[in-house]
């Protein structure tokens, strides 16, 4: 019996874990040998204990009229509860319920019974599936079936070769009896629903408030017929503006529902029917599928182990253990939905898909499985179980909630909303002064004695309209919108140029990348592999000569054995009988698997090896078993495989790996005759100078060697490794995996636009080197690093010897997944923006830690897929230099729009505010202001958003994590405009009426009566022959209308071809390219066309206008058209690059507190007060 150390009085059995639990449940603590709490109680399903020293409304504890009763009921509970304890206990007494040995006699006694057909045409039902693999799990309710092989035959499949997966019959059949692999979708809002969310909107609510008070008053002054025209008009702009809003955000919803049905259908799982492997859906998977497992997948569907080889998963998404789970066939036999393998590979059979699964119990209890709440669901459970303190649970908890609220909104989105808040703050400012002035203005020119009148009402709620409209318009909700439609847009574009992009802020973010740091197998080279080399035995195979058919007589009998188990025995390659279609394949068939197992199983085909496929899939050596495996690892750089020769039993160990890691293993080698001969010094030298000759013809070279053991080698059990020390060293083989096509170029691209490109990669440094050389990576000063080496150094020392910015490291070989990660964290540490290519399991920890994780969709794992931003659908390096591309054109069109969007707030805010202190009135009425933010909103944000990229975004360097979002190039257009358009429709308010020879009724004759009138009825003040005060009214009224209308129109085709403007920033010729973004010409047109609609047709009653001559219109049109000259002569203003803020900051670095200061508050700045600081500069220039 194992024994553990006691107390005083010496050593102790060691109890097993029925017998710890049962003295925990029973054993008496205190004098009066009451039950104390304890957080584990035997068959309780929900782990918390029912028994409690404290407790008062337990269901066990009654009212006692007596201390004897009291004392008896407590024995009575007492003893009931210790016959529970007792008959778990001897459940477990003997050979333990949950021992090996046990489940393995248990699995014995049921596998021959025959299985009874049930009514759904299986053995079993869907909920005893169900049952089987539920948390908490029960290794003995698989045994209690009979084991995976009585499972399988109550579900009519063979573990050899699967379902039949041809027959739809019976592919419906198991989806009739067991259901489908899908989950429920919450289905999308109707469209009403997005109307009325957007009717929430606080200043509409306002608005909405004015329109009825209007549409009141003005029915109470005007009479019904005509006063119900201005309420009726702001309702009809609210619809309008709630439509538009309601419409932006359903498409919006579709477009990430669309999204996320490509990311689903990224997703393949392996599956064995009909003995062949094949690629499906996760959604087609059944149950009775055999799913085979590797390194990197995703299980999609629950499931028990049929076999394994070294796996291991990670559960923690589920159950929040950390640790990784062993899989084996008795104690731990269950696969759970939503888990990843980490490493190893194997068979599942599965038996629950869909809302059977235990993920799908989660979503079916309206649970969003996503990663972060998932994280927040298991810290609760945690909490409630005292597993966290409650000082932790809350940290982590806010920790999480700031991580699933930053995880909605993209970085450029929440600048925005900053900018937004800022913009609107200014706005409510203007507006509160407007409504002010227009108030007292009016205090003071009405005539009190007359009294108070609805008309006075209708005024106030007039200036109050005017006062929320400019509200509307000042807040740029628009700029969050801009970014969605644009990301929107550059998504759908980008899957046309290989790239998915899974989470929005990285397409915005790719576009600052300062960095990229990319694997090269597959992505920097064709991932094509092919071996050109090889040095076996002493026997050297060069490129030149590729008849590899003569190596085998050249080898000796016993060494080409060896070789042949070094290939076919130590593979985790299969072979693909069919295509995608079902159709077989003709000879010789291809391998599948990892290019290099790919490219060594060819070459052993080639020189004459002969193999078969396991009921795995996998490749193996006939008369010889495989019996363990040592996967290959990131960190290990080899795997190996214990094998079993069935002639005589006699065992071996192969190893293969990284060429120095298994040569640095070897002490002995196979020589030309088949003689096993010790490895001297100077072969071991002459060897490493082949493998470096290799290497600097971008070759990647492999090793094997092996070593006997005896009969009775003892297996190794859980963690253990084969034991990979004195080994034979058989040869070694170069492969060749020529550089893609264009990728060359695309380094240059990327240098030149500002970002440096690195290559991470687990070849040796030589290789790398060389393959760098060959991609315009490796620079003459660039130097190239091991991670081993990068791994020991100091943080200074990295410094030193790679430059500020570790500019000069360019290369890192034969680096670890934490190699990687360490970079990208020094990198990012250091102010960089870091994008980040991986295709491995052990590459989530790097894509996670980088600003951009970029996962390989051909060569990448399951694992790497989800920690990433964006997936690479061709594995190709020119993709991700598109996604930069494509992430600037974001950025710039964002910029645009605020260009844009900033001069029609400050013209719109300062004309209101100016004429309302001026003449008490303001020119542009609340439906027309309404108007106007829907161009510049929706409209505005449709047009620049949708710009395509041009190449000129790439000869630009990369904006930073702190370059402000309006610049000083944008602040000189903004101003320039603004300066332009504010004049000139300020001309047209105080002097319109003379420009446009437009009457205006002189104060003079609004205050005669009809006696005094008829004195100045020939006079020029007054020319018409007005013989009422009524008519003088009425056409008083008119001519103002007119050149309101006049001056809202103007500012309307101001906006208009100053969209065109935005178009380029610095670029002169706007027009350039215009004819090929049709979008942005049709917003155009559209915004013409609903202008002219709102003068000239019936609906200018509502939009308060009045018809124009065609000699007004071509004023207006052209008036508008000249902020295109004009932008070309501003546009030669020189601009300062540098930051004034940081250069004014410079200066004040000095030592006294009022520099200090003053220092903080430069820092504290928003963008919105750079201009001021922009043009004092610009002014001392002069």
């Amino acid at each position: 019996m194992e024994v553990e150390g006691g107390g005083e009085g010496g050593i102790a059995p060691r109890r097993s874990p029925a017998q710890s639990s049962w003295r925990k449940a029973v054993l008496t603590i205190n004098g009066v040998r009451r039950f104390r709490y304890h957080g584990y109680q035997p068959g309780s399903e929900s782990g918390r204990p029912s028994l409690s020293r404290t407790s008062t409304n337990s269901s066990m504890q009654t009212a006692a009229p007596s201390i004897a009763d009291d004392v008896a009921a407590k024995r009575w509970r007492v003893a009931g509860t210790a016959v529970k304890l007792s008959n778990h206990f001897k459940a477990h007494q003997g050979a333990e319920k949950g021992s090996p040995s046990a489940l393995l006699q248990q699995t014995k006694a049921k596998e021959s019974e025959p299985v009874v057909e049930g009514p759904n045409g299986f053995g079993i039902t869907s909920q005893e599936l169900v049952e089987l693999t539920a948390i908490p799990q029960d290794p003995g309710n698989l045994a209690a079936l009979g084991g995976v092989e009585r499972l399988a035959k109550m579900l009519k499949v063979d573990i050899t070769t699967g379902i039949d997966g041809k027959s739809p019959a019976e592919i419906e059949a198991r989806k009739a009896a067991f259901g489908e692999n899908t989950y429920p979708e919450q289905p999308p809002k109707a469209f009403w629903e997005y109307c009325w969310e957007a009717c929430q909107d606080l200043t509409l609510m306002i608005l909405v408030l004015c329109a009825i008070a209007a549409l009141g008053c003005g029915i109470a002054i005007e009479g019904a017929e005509e006063g119900w025209y201005d309420g009726a008009g702001i309702f009809f702009a609210i619809v309008l503006v709630v439509l538009v809003t309601a419409i932006n955000d359903y498409q919006q919803d579709l477009q990430f529902r669309d999204l996320d049905a490509k990311n689903k259908e990224m997703s393949k799982v392996s599956v064995i029917r009909n003995g062949n492997e094949a690629e499906i859906q996760p959604a087609e998977a059944v149950v009775g599928d055999i799913v085979k497992l590797k390194t990197g997948c995703e299980l999609h569907a629950d499931g028990v182990v049929i076999s394994v080889d070294s796996l291991t998963v990670d559960e923690s998404a589920m159950t929040g253990e950390s640790d990784l789970i062993r899989k084996d066939a008795l104690s731990q036999p269950y696969y759970l939905s939503g888990t990843k393998v980490e490493e190893g590979y194997g068979l599942m059979l599965v038996t629950a898909v869909g809302v059977n699964t235990e993920w799908g119990k989660l979503m079916a209890m309206g649970k969003d499985p996503d990663e972060v709440e998932r994280k927040m669901q298991i810290l609760e459970e945690q909490f409630e179980n005292k597993q966290v303190s409650e000082e932790d649970y809350k940290q982590s908890l806010e920790a999480l909630e700031t991580e699933l609220e930053e995880s909605n909104e993209t970085p450029l989105q929440v600048r925005l909303n900053g900018l937004a808040t800022n913009i609107g703050k200014l706005g409510c400012v203007v507006a509160f002064v407007v409504l002010v002035v227009l108030v007292v203005r009016f205090c003071f020119d009405k005539d009190w004695d007359e009294g108070s009148t609805s008309e006075d009402a209708n005024h106030m709620v007039e200036y109050f309209a005017i006062a929320v409209t400019i509200i509307v318009v000042a807040v740029p909700e628009g700029l969050p919108l801009a970014v969605t439609l644009s990301l929107a847009y550059s998504m759908q574009k980008m899957m046309q140029d290989n790239s998915l992009v899974r989470h929005l802020k990285a397409c915005e973010t790719m576009g600052g990348a300062t960095n990229i740091c990319s694997d090269k197998t597959g992505t920097l080279t064709t991932n094509s592999m092919t071996v050109v080399k090889s040095s076996l035995m002493g026997i050297n195979r060069t490129e030149e000569n590729k008849d590899a058919k003569s190596t085998p007589g050249l080898l000796p009998p016993n060494g080409l054995s060896l070789l042949y188990e070094a290939i076919f025995a130590n593979a985790e390659g299969g072979v693909s009988k069919e295509d995608k279609h079902g159709n077989p394949l003709p000879e010789p068939l291809p391998f599948t698997g990892s290019p290099t197992e790919k490219a060594l199983l060819s070459y052993g085909r080639e020189v004459g090896g002969s193999y078969e496929v396991d009921k795995s899939g996998v490749v193996c050596l006939k008369g010889v078993v495989a019996k363990i495996r040592s996967p290959f690892s990131s960190k290990k750089k080899r795997m190996g495989c214990l094998i079993v020769d069935q002639s005589d039993g006699s065992k071996r160990i192969h190893w293969k790996g990284a060429s120095e890691i298994i040569l640095s293993l070897c002490t002995q080698k196979m020589g030309e005759t088949g003689k096993v001969e010790d490895l001297s010094d100077d072969e071991r030298k002459a060897l490493e100078a082949k493998i470096t000759g290799m290497a600097t013809q971008s070759l990647r070279t492999l090793c094997f060697g092996y070593c006997d053991v005896p009969a009775d080698f003892k297996e190794p059990e859980g963690d253990e490794e084969l034991p990979a020390v004195g080994l034979t060293f058989i040869g070694l083989v170069g492969i060749k995996d020529p550089p893609r096509p264009g990728v060359p170029e695309a380094v240059i691209r990327c240098q030149k636009a500002g970002v440096q490109v690195r290559m991470v990669t687990g070849d040796n440094v030589v290789t790398a080197r060389a393959i760098a050389k060959e991609v315009n990576i490796l620079t003459d000063d660039g130097l190239a690093v091991e991670g081993k080496e990068f791994r020991l150094m100091s943080y200074s020392e990295r410094l030193l010897k790679f430059g500020p910015r570790l500019e000069k490291l360019q290369v890192m070989a034969r680096s670890s997944p934490s190699d990687k990660y360490d970079l990208v964290h020094m990198l990012r540490g250091l102010g960089e923006v870091v994008g980040v290519t991986g295709d491995g399991t052990n590459d989530a920890k790097a894509l996670k830690e980088a600003d951009v994780g970029l996962a390989m969709g051909i060569a990448g794992t399951e694992v790497a897929k989800r920690a990433s931003d964006i997936i690479i659908l061709d594995d190709n390096f020119a993709s991700i230099v598109t996604v930069v591309r494509w992430g600037r054109s974001v950025y710039c069109n964002i910029q645009k729009f605020v260009q844009f969007q900033l001069t029609v707030n400050l013209v719109a805010l300062a004309l209101n505010f100016i004429s309302a202190v001026a003449i008490g009135t303001a020119p542009l009425t609340a439906v027309q202001l309404l108007w106007v933010n829907l161009i510049m909103d929706t409209m505005g944000a449709l047009a620049l958003g949708t710009e395509p990229p041009s190449e000129e975004l790439m000869k630009q360097k990369p904006y930073g994590r702190t370059t402000p979002l309006i610049t000083n190039v944008m602040w000189r257009n903004i101003l320039g405009q603004t300066v332009f358009q504010l004049i000139l429709l300020l001309v047209y308010t105080f002097s319109g009426y003379s420009i446009f020879n437009i009457t205006e009724i002189t104060g003079e004759c609004k205050d005669s009566n009809d006696e005094v009138f008829k004195q100045y009825e020939q006079k020029d003040d007054c020319p018409y022959d007005w013989h009422s005060f009524d008519v003088h009214e009425q056409k008083e009224e008119e001519n103002t209308l007119i050149m309101n209308t006049i001056i809202f129109n103007t500012f309307v085709f101001c906006q208009v071809f100053n969209e065109i403007n935005a178009r380029h920033m610095t670029k002169v010729n706007v027009l350039e390219g215009l004819h090929k973004n049709l979008t942005f010409c049709g917003i155009i047109l559209i915004t013409c066309f609903c202008q002219v609609l709102l003068v000239e047709t019936p609906l200018s009653t509502f939009a308060s206008t009045h018809s124009l001559t065609a000699m007004q219109w071509v004023w207006c049109v052209l008036v508008g058209s000249v902020s295109i000259p004009l932008a070309m002569l501003v546009k030669q203003i020189p601009v300062t690059e540098g930051d004034p803020f940081k250069e004014f900051e410079e200066k004040l670095k000095g030592g006294n507190k009022q520099s200090q200061l003053l220092k903080v508050q430069v820092c504290v700045a928003d963008d919105l007060f750079r201009p001021l600081m922009w043009g004092s500069q610009y002014c001392m220039l002069f």
